[in-house]
């Protein structure tokens, strides 16, 4: 069978650098380091484990998992986007048995599912579901299932709202619903739930028993590493289960993932996945652009694979993904050719795990032309002054002594977004108050009065900072409907456009 041009490329540079020195890292002056920058990044709690040939090397936990009680390699964390590749395991090991092939149809399985475009509808397999060419662009529907219970069923036939920026098969878009639609395509081949399935064929064989794949599996016995936003615990998101980030791990369980992979499918001595299936899993299929951050480590070059990110440091081939949720951030790397694992998991919103990750690649590679740690602080205290600046400015702007156009009763109200759902306003002693009602326990705010007819929300979610909405009329001068300014990387307010329907 013919290999696809990256897998070529990645062997090129798998036999191109088996020459390159490998320098040992001093694990005392790391700790020390990490030690450091716990502080200057002000971290809540965090577990660091690296694996070398076979062995833990390094394994050490600093701060608090719930403001008091020390994390410790079995505490939990939602490792969120990290998830990706166990249930791009499961689907490469349907297809290694004969079940599945990448290139079916997701229609020849879910004849009802539908996208905004016909031809990608028509033309969309299962390989595309997972290595994100879909068409639709980064982070697009994230909020359907964002705190929300919709069905996974209700999810997908939503999609079809979604607008399609990117070029099909050729433009790289970063999406998690996808990952829900092979969820269920595995459902409908095994007759098995996502999280038996991956449970079943993953977390007991490799002994994971910690690990949970979703937050309303854990009991109170587990050592949760709580989600702490200036520093207060707040509640975990990802209670229930998502083929694309819902899973709690620790350092000690993800380290004998990380060994069988590195291993070529096999987990002390016992076969679980066959070593084709393990370099299909990491073979790049959708080419991205070589970001700035990778252009200083000398990438050539970037892909991702089936739930992995593929590129390489100076030649070196990188295997890793990183994970992101409220007051979570997680970073799997793998490095096949030093048979070496880092695993990185924090309960704070912050960039040091993926600065902890360039700062052990340089190490290694014994380059010192930068200080990652050094310059990923400088950054999020420059993101820090930015975000201080644009709020400023956004206050300067405001124009004092204005009034709504209407009466605020005239706001109550029913609106719909189509893609969403519905959004309800209601009034209360004298202050309008703005609810999405798939969310309702986390999407709900007090409408301050901004100017004109611009009100200020501030979602009770604590990971989301302040945002504005702003009503359109027609020419009756009756409400047509509202749209949302909130700024946020992960979830496109700015594609709700809500129209009043009652």
């Amino acid at each position: 069978m013919k290999k696809p041009a990256f897998v070529l490329l990645l062997l090129l540079f798998g036999i191109l650098n088996n020459t390159n020195a490998q320098n040992k890292l001093n694990y005392k002056k790391l700790d020390q380091q990490i030690q450091k920058s716990f502080q200057d990044f002000k971290l809540n709690g965090l577990s660091v484990l690296i694996l070398k040939d076979g062995e833990i090397a390094f394994d050490k936990n600093y701060g608090t998992r719930d403001l008091e009680h020390p994390v410790s390699s079995n505490s939990l964390y939602n490792i969120a986007s990290v998830t990706k590749a166990f249930t791009g395991a499961c689907m490469a090991k349907l297809v290694s048995e004969g079940k599945l092939k990448w290139t079916d149809l997701v229609v020849d399985y879910l004849p009802n599912f539908q996208l905004a475009d016909s031809y990608i509808t028509e033309h969309l397999t299962i390989a595309d579901l997972l290595t994100h060419r879909s068409g639709l662009g980064t982070f697009y529907g994230d909020l359907l299932w964002y705190e929300t219970e919709r069905s996974n069923e209700d999810i997908l036939y939503r999609m079809r709202y979604l607008p399609i920026t990117n070029r099909f098969r050729d433009q790289y878009g970063y999406q998690n619903n996808m990952y829900i639609v092979a969820e269920e395509i595995l459902k409908k081949v095994t007759g098995q739930d996502w999280e038996t399935y991956v449970s079943e064929n993953f977390l007991l064989p490799l002994g994971m028993t910690n690990t949970r794949t979703s937050g309303n599996k854990l009991d109170e016995s587990q050592e949760l590493a709580h989600p702490i936003i200036d520093g207060k615990i707040v509640d975990i998101a990802m209670k229930r289960p998502h083929a694309a980030a819902s899973f709690f791990s620790s350092t000690s369980d993800l380290s004998r993932w990380a060994e069988m992979l590195l291993n070529k499918g096999i987990y002390k001595g016992d076969t679980i996945l066959k070593a084709s299936v393990v370099n299909d899993m990491m073979a790049g299929r959708t080419l991205r652009p070589v970001s700035g951050l990778k252009k200083m480590m000398g990438s050539n070059f970037s892909t991702y694979a089936l739930g992995w990110s593929v590129w390489d440091y100076h030649g070196v081939p990188i295997v890793e993904h990183a994970g992101g949720m409220p007051a979570y951030i997680s970073q799997l790397t793998l490095i096949p050719q030093y048979k070496m694992a880092i695993i990185i998991l924090t309960n704070t919103s912050s960039g040091f795990p993926t600065a902890l990750q360039n700062h052990i690649l340089a190490e290694l590679m014994g380059d010192q032309s930068i200080d990652w740690l050094s310059f990923f602080k400088n950054n999020e205290e420059k993101e820090a002054i930015s975000d201080k600046e644009e709020e400023a400015k956004r206050i300067a702007s405001r124009i004092g002594e204005t009034n709504p156009r209407l009466d605020l009763s005239k706001y109550v109200g029913l609106y719909d977004d189509k893609m969403y759902g519905k959004a309800e306003i209601s009034l209360n002693d004298g202050k309008l108050h703005l609810t999405f009602l798939p969310a309702k326990h986390i999407f709900f705010s007090d409408m301050e009065h901004w100017n004109f007819d611009t009100f200020k929300i501030q979602f009770a979610d604590a990971f989301l900072p302040a945002g504005y909405i702003t009503f359109d009329f027609n020419s009756w001068n009756a409400i047509k409907g509202f749209k949302i300014d909130l700024k946020s990387s992960d979830f496109h307010f700015f594609n709700l456009d809500f129209k009043k329907i009652e």
